[in-house]
């Protein structure tokens, strides 16, 4: 939908909030459309916390996030919907896709300087952004396989390049006067998205001893991945090709890539519509035994609610084991009480109780990995 304007005190607002944070958090929420195309309507403000915005939070003010993966809410978004943030120390400029690649919806950033506004400017989903992050992506990953200095400086060529494409992604948004109207909470009362719950028992040895091979003709510590498909005796067979990632980590597009048509279409709808209800993120941990952290546990059902299974390998390709961790409700308990967390960091008093939110986010950790379950290599 296209934009053509957001309401005054809706500005006013979020720079307001931004401006009482300070130490450089940020604030936000969700806006909605009208029939005239301004933003005239918003969700509660979401402080920042620690790492940003709490995504999570933010959702929780569209659907109840209780036991749900982050894609479960996203589903759950009205189709008028617009994501608004405020960018402490910088103007209104976007210059990245992430955010209209994850929400698929258009986002608005209000730039804050020295306490006041410097800005407001607005990027909307398209299929060519989508297919740039695609790039980025993979630019990335091609630093690592550099084996040469020259080979290096070309794929830095590269990335300096596409970096001056997203310099033109966003314009700027009228600021207009609209009558202010109270917070909207919960708007949509359709029946919730929700992915199925799947029990993992199990994983093909031939697609463990695929990923360990792969993994290992790599080498430098990287990981590689594939979707694979669990049945109903809790079974992973593969479903997709396996793509090769960086050190810890497998970019979601491109992982999704090996097995659905990403071309055109936002992380959002790639999880939500391509990847298959039943589908498993399936991944190798060079030199570990395939027990899994908090990282692994967003990467999988934290964001897109499906399991995630590690397979360990030492540095002579032999298997050491493999886990999962499976789309159960600890998991967002979990992410819900880190981001509570970050916000408390900041209501902190004394040293001593900064040491112990601290110490208890390290705590939360310890739980997601204390979810891992031990699974079978078999036929």
């Amino acid at each position: 939908m296209k934009v053509n304007g957001i309401a005054g005190y809706i500005v006013n607002r979020l720079v307001s909030v931004t401006r009482e944070l300070g130490q450089g958090r940020n604030a936000g929420c969700f806006g909605f459309i009208n029939e005239k195309g301004i933003v005239d309507r918003i969700t509660a403000v979401v402080e920042g916390g620690l790492s940003g915005l709490l995504l999570r939070k933010l959702l929780d003010n569209i659907t109840d996030m209780e036991g749900k993966s982050t894609i479960e809410g996203l589903e759950t978004i009205p189709g008028n919907s617009v994501l608004i943030m405020t960018r402490p120390g910088k103007t209104g400029l976007i210059t990245d896709v992430s955010g209209v690649d994850f929400f698929n919806m258009p986002l608005i950033a209000i730039g804050v300087k020295n306490e006041n506004l410097a800005g407001v400017g607005i990027v909307y989903p398209r299929g060519e952004f989508f297919d740039l992050a695609t790039e980025s992506e993979k630019v990335e990953l091609k630093i690592l396989a550099a084996h040469t200095a020259s080979e290096e400086k070309e794929v830095l060529r590269d990335s300096t390049e596409l970096s001056l494409r997203y310099l033109d992604l966003s314009s700027d948004l009228p600021i207009v006067d609209v009558s202010e109207q109270d917070p909207v909470f919960r708007p949509n009362q359709q029946a919730a998205w929700r992915l199925p719950r799947v029990r993992i028992k199990s994983i093909s040895q031939d697609f463990a001893h695929k990923l360990v091979a792969k993994s290992m003709e790599v080498g430098q510590g990287r990981e590689v991945a594939a979707l694979g498909i669990v049945d109903e005796n809790g079974h992973i067979t593969q479903k997709g090709e396996i793509v090769i990632g960086g050190i810890g980590y497998v970019p979601s597009r491109l992982l999704a890539s090996s097995a659905v048509d990403i071309s055109g279409k936002s992380l959002r709808e790639i999880y939500s519509k391509g990847v298959p209800e039943n589908g498993v993120i399936v991944h190798t941990h060079p030199g570990g035994t395939g027990v899994m952290h908090m990282g692994d546990a967003n990467a999988g059902p934290g964001s897109w609610g499906r399991p995630i299974v590690a397979i360990g390998h030492d540095n002579e390709g032999k298997t050491k084991g493999a886990t999962v961790i499976e789309n159960v409700k600890e998991v967002y308990d979990f992410a819900d009480e880190d981001e509570e967390l970050n916000l408390k960091f900041f209501e902190a008093e004394t040293p001593e109780k900064e040491a112990e939110i601290r110490n208890r986010k390290f705590g939360v950790a310890q739980e997601y990995t204390n979810l891992c379950k031990p699974i079978e290599i078999t036929n």
